[in-house]
């Protein structure tokens, strides 16, 4: 009856030992793998015109003629504002993507007014 008790002793230490061990390499995993998956962020620069802008994101046409949509969600508004519909600006941002595999989105880190849209006159 005594060795049956230590042999029970000994498999319920052994059980808790083994359940601990795994938890703590599943932690560690999962801290690897949120590593692995986040994307290097590349600040990349490009110039073109203000089209329509809301209060998160605005439209900006490029010199070659391409159409991009812009978020500046997030972002301080002394970084990303002083420009309206028709401005020249540069835009300094980074690439994010929505999900992984989705396309990327444009965030914007800085936008410099570098030209002002011309007045009319009536």
């Amino acid at each position: 009856m005594n060795k049956m008790r230590v042999f029970i002793w000994l498999i319920a230490l052994i059980g808790f030992s083994a359940c601990q061990s795994k938890s703590g390499q599943t932690t560690e995993q999962e801290n690897v793998d949120s590593l692995t998956v986040a994307p290097t962020e590349e600040e990349k620069t490009i110039t073109g015109v203000v089209g329509d802008a809301s209060m998160h994101n605005f439209m900006l046409v490029t010199l070659e003629g391409d159409t991009l949509f812009v978020s500046t969600m997030d972002q301080e508004p002394g970084d990303v504002s002083g420009f309206e519909s028709g401005d020249t600006v540069r835009v300094d941002y980074i690439e994010e993507e929505e999900e992984p595999g989705s396309s990327t989105i444009p965030t914007a880190k800085k936008v410099t007014v570098i030209g002002k849209k011309a007045e009319s006159d009536n």
